[in-house]
């Protein structure tokens, strides 16, 4: 039987890229609008938070230590012990108005991450990849970069447009880090973030429509997840033994009407009874 419990509830502006940590058994996630990341112990519910003076809107552990993070301007490295920043790189158009924004390690260590435009109207969102190599990039004409993910066999990558609603599917060559033959694998409303489970489903947060959309390997819907609140914005398996599907949500636009039909907005969610489970997420290790 499926369950949906609520983990902690800090009331996130924009709670956004769930991460587990299996060495800790802690989930970390960010607070976009709120300028902070948040961990917590799903056992006990106990939850720190750590105060940041930028907007990181996703991030991976890094194999040094700490964090890699797609921020508002760029890439960055963050010591969340000591509350750093240091900016390791900076989008050549963010005068445009565009930022980094939802953003995935590969299992070669790699850090992909898309751009979106703040007035979500200008299609030149960028697909861009950190490694040893630089920083490689393509001209998509996305609206807004979302969604990433790669299949447990590393063959597909992932990759959404939230305002178009389509969600495309790539070959990848994790050996180089190169995706092609880009084709269309599903559409949904608003799809977000997203994650792949140990069968291949690709998972994807429907934000402002409440749910969690499960699609098969060929893309059709076999699942759909409800969560107590519109602003769904992304998912992550974590757990013991990764079967537990974590999602974080918002309040983000939320009227006050709204807000008081939606008294758990902005909660973090535990579901549990799936009969799925994740696989581990790697670390960036090129820097």
């Amino acid at each position: 039987m499926i369950s949906v419990d609520v983990v902690t509830h800090p009331q996130s502006i924009l709670g956004e890229c769930p991460v587990w940590s299996p060495e800790e058994q802690r989930l970390y996630w960010t607070d976009i609008f709120g300028n902070r990341i948040h961990r917590v112990d799903p056992s006990t519910g106990k939850r720190e938070d750590f105060a940041l003076p930028c907007r990181v809107n996703s991030f991976a552990f890094r194999q040094a230590g700490g964090l890699v993070a797609a921020n508002w301007t760029g890439l960055a490295f963050i010591d969340l012990a000591a509350g750093s920043v240091r900016q390791h790189w900076s989008l050549p158009d963010l005068e445009s108005g565009f930022f980094l924004n939802d953003g995935r390690c590969d299992r070669a260590g790699r850090y992909w991450a898309g751009s979106v435009c703040s007035t979500y109207n200008l299609p030149g969102a960028r697909l861009y990849r950190f490694d040893d190599r630089g920083i490689g990039e393509g001209p998509l004409g996305l609206l807004a970069s979302n969604g990433i993910a790669f299949s447990p066999d590393d063959r597909v990558m992932y990759y959404s447009d939230s305002v178009t609603g389509v969600v495309w599917a790539f070959d990848y060559d994790l050996s180089d880090g190169v995706a092609t033959r880009r084709r269309v694998f599903a559409e949904m409303t608003r799809p977000d973030g997203a994650t792949v489970d140990a069968d291949g489903c690709y998972w994807a947060a429907s934000f402002g429509y409440g749910e969690v959309i499960r699609f098969t390997p060929d893309g059709r819907i076999d699942r759909r997840v409800p969560l107590p609140t519109t602003q769904v914005s992304m998912c992550a398996f974590g757990g013991q033994k990764l079967d537990t599907l974590f999602v974080t949500t918002g309040t983000f636009r939320l009227t006050e009407h709204r807000m008081a039909e939606q008294p758990l907005a902005g909660a973090l969610f535990a579901v549990t009874g799936l009969g799925a489970c994740g696989v581990p997420e790697p670390r960036y290790n090129h820097g």
